[in-house]
């Protein structure tokens, strides 16, 4: 049974980061589909998006998050200013293709999710 693989369809960034980190893979992105999606669709380096959704996952960020500026830059107190998806500006078109690529994150981690059970049931 092959791997599922992620490729979205609006290309963007380098999605590997040392060629073992994948921005598609949960353990990565921990869940964080906004952020990888506006990288993705901003051409931003794979160690760049992986780093914020670690940011977004220490600091309790919720899910639908797209930004911060980074953490290191901010006292405690600031730390809370992480931005939501449903407060994000932008036009109607690249609202629709962040949406696309959320919809294609959420598919995949639900097939990679599918495909490790099956190979942890083959006893792999």
């Amino acid at each position: 049974m092959n791997v599922p693989v992620f490729r979205s369809r609006y290309g963007g960034s380098i999605q590997w980061r040392d060629g073992t980190q994948h921005l598609a893979d949960p353990a990565v992105n921990h869940g964080y589909h906004h952020i990888v999606a506006l990288g993705i669709l901003l051409g931003s380096h794979a160690y760049y998006i992986i780093d914020r959704c670690t940011e977004a996952k220490a600091a309790g960020a919720p899910k639908d998050v797209f930004s911060s500026d980074t953490i290191d830059r901010f006292t405690p107190t600031e730390r809370e200013r992480w931005k939501p998806w449903s407060t994000f500006g932008g036009t109607d078109q690249v609202r629709d293709i962040v949406e696309n690529i959320v919809a294609e994150l959420k598919r995949h981690t639900k097939a990679l999710a599918t495909h490790r059970a099956a190979m942890k049931g083959a006893g792999r």
